[in-house]
């Protein structure tokens, strides 16, 4: 009988098989704990550009046209609207900035065109309603109610006002 001789026995066998198993379950568990947290940090992601994109949207166009009362509210198509003129040589224009059909909307055109479409301006976000008023000369009111349903209201200070 050679000592030397090794034999192998079921249990070698079946405790390596166990082993890796072991090794699947834990690799597979760890890809799926990054997968959910990937999932939600997405999904926080998402809301938190739907939440403040068009917020911050809004404030950065009045910012620019800000100069010389540039920056005004006016009722078109049976709403308020956010009006920012602008002079480039002899002519005036206007940015409108409104909702329409779940979409807020941006519409440039010369001041002296005064019948168009709310369909003619472009799309920028989706929203379920914009809503714009002046509470004061110097103070604009935005109510955004966005797409998924969150409710930001938003007080603009301009820094010019119109000259009389």
């Amino acid at each position: 009988m050679d000592v030397n001789s090794k034999k192998s026995h079921v249990i070698d066998t079946m405790f390596v098989i166990c082993l890796m198993f072991l090794f699947v379950l834990c690799a597979v568990s760890v890809i799926g704990i990054g997968a959910s947290i990937y999932k939600k940090n997405v999904g926080q992601m998402a809301d938190n550009y739907s939440h403040r994109i068009t917020s911050a949207y809004v404030t950065e166009k009045v910012r620019q046209a800000d100069e010389n009362g540039a920056v005004f509210t006016k009722e078109l198509f049976g709403k308020n609207v956010l009006v920012l003129q602008e002079q480039q040589g002899n002519d005036l224009y206007d940015t409108y900035i409104y909702e329409y059909e779940g979409y807020l909307m941006e519409l440039y055109i010369r001041d002296s065109i005064k019948t168009f479409y709310p369909q003619s301006g472009q799309k920028i976000l989706k929203v379920n309603s914009f809503n714009v008023a002046e509470n004061t000369d110097s103070v604009l009111e935005v109510d955004i109610v966005t797409e998924d349903g969150n409710k930001n209201r938003l007080y603009i200070a301009k820094r010019s006002t119109r000259q009389q």
